[in-house]
């Protein structure tokens, strides 16, 4: 199966989907941490996909064996 990227929607607009979706958190007590609001950034306007933040995060946190 391909990748899909997300189509690209306006730079006002994905940034009110992130902040809402941290506003939301906060309300149950949880914050997002500065990385975390940044890939929430990059998947909402389309630079990367769900799979690709995936394999970011599981290199990034990986044990060295």
């Amino acid at each position: 199966m391909k990748p899909q990227v997300q189509k690209p929607i306006n730079d006002k607009l994905h940034k009110q989907r992130v902040q809402s979706v941290t506003g939301t958190m906060a309300i149950d007590g949880l914050t997002l941490s500065k990385a975390s609001r940044h890939n929430l950034y990059r998947y909402a306007s389309g630079q990367v996909n769900f799979q690709q933040i995936m394999i970011e995060l599981k290199a990034k946190y990986q044990r060295a064996e």
